[in-house]
């Protein structure tokens, strides 16, 4: 079982509860990131447009180096949206990418009272599979799960992922959800707009 896991997806996926039950099942310690970036002042300001912290990448990096190498023995799950500019190489790091239907995931980001150019640029991100690309990219297919998180209960999925960790192995990407083939984006950006 690795001891970095990066519970990472496109807001509003279910990092949060997923990474939570995750950690409670493993003993391991959670952090959000975002959290940590609001309580440290680890941000440059206030993107008033997109409502949201302008994250200090190096300052980040450092607090989260430091963070990771504290908890690496007990393990620990770090839950963020954001990993690939700020999490370098680091050995024994393995993503899991939750991925959401579109549609369901409009839904729950109208129900956090987001803005719709915000839900939109977040379903657009779910549905051309930004999160799994910056996984790839940065870790490479051996080291990112990704799991559909549609229709699937949170005991479930971390059953499913304790499940898939356990191998220790690269994981088949063959079952990644192609939301482009789903739905057309136009159409779907007008139900949203």
């Amino acid at each position: 079982m690795p001891k970095i896991i990066i519970m990472t997806g496109t807001p509003g996926v279910g990092k949060t509860v997923i990474g939570k039950l995750l950690a409670k099942k493993t003993g391991f310690s959670f952090l959000n990131l975002a959290d940590l970036v609001k309580k440290e002042g680890l941000h440059k300001g206030f993107d008033r447009r997109a409502k949201s912290y302008i994250i200090n990448e190096p300052a980040v990096r450092k607090r989260l180096e430091r963070y990771l190498k504290a908890h690496r023995e007990k393990g620990i799950v770090v839950e963020t949206h954001s990993m690939g500019s700020i999490l370098h190489k680091t050995r024994g790091i393995v993503a899991v990418v939750l991925r959401l239907d579109p549609v369901l995931l409009a839904k729950r980001l109208r129900a956090r009272n987001w803005p719709k150019l915000k839900i939109w640029e977040n379903v657009e991100a779910e549905m051309i599979d930004v999160s799994l690309y910056d996984s790839l990219k940065l870790l490479g297919k051996n080291r990112v799960l990704e799991l559909d998180a549609t229709g699937k209960g949170p005991e479930e999925l971390v059953r499913e992922i304790l499940r898939l960790l356990s191998r220790n192995r690269g994981w088949s990407l063959k079952s990644s959800p192609d939301w482009l083939k789903k739905y057309d984006p136009i159409l779907l950006s007008r139900r949203i707009l």
